[in-house]
């Protein structure tokens, strides 16, 4: 049951990077280049990593790889928090960005959990 949740939630945000890429770009702190490019990306690891799960089509260092993947977008989570009338966000409650931060220990826990 874990394996399925954790593979839509990656896939359906995959699918998103492509289906809105201008506001994960927006996300993606200012001193980082090449920011559409890296929206879309991560979209791609996303939704692998979402079929990869979803098809019970993966390996221990593929967990890992996801877990290292939550990390290396977290400073996007922090940000969105802290730039979020900069970056269209205003009409995100505060709190939901707060809540999503510790978003990612439970995530990355729930993937340690499905390893072999």
């Amino acid at each position: 049951m874990k394996r399925m949740i954790m593979g839509t939630v990656f896939t359906v945000a995959g699918i998103a990077h492509f289906l809105t890429p201008e506001r994960f770009a927006n996300i993606i702190p200012g001193f980082v280049p090449f920011k559409k490019f890296l929206a879309l990306f991560t979209g791609v690891l996303e939704l692998i990593f979402g079929l990869m799960l979803l098809f019970n089509k993966y390996r221990n260092w593929h967990i890992t790889s996801m877990q290292a993947f939550l990390w290396a977008v977290y400073p996007a989570n922090i940000y969105m928090l802290t730039h979020r009338s900069k970056i269209g966000l205003s009409h995100v409650p505060r709190w939901i960005l707060i809540l999503r931060l510790p978003l990612q220990w439970v995530m990355s826990d729930s993937l340690e959990k499905l390893k072999k």
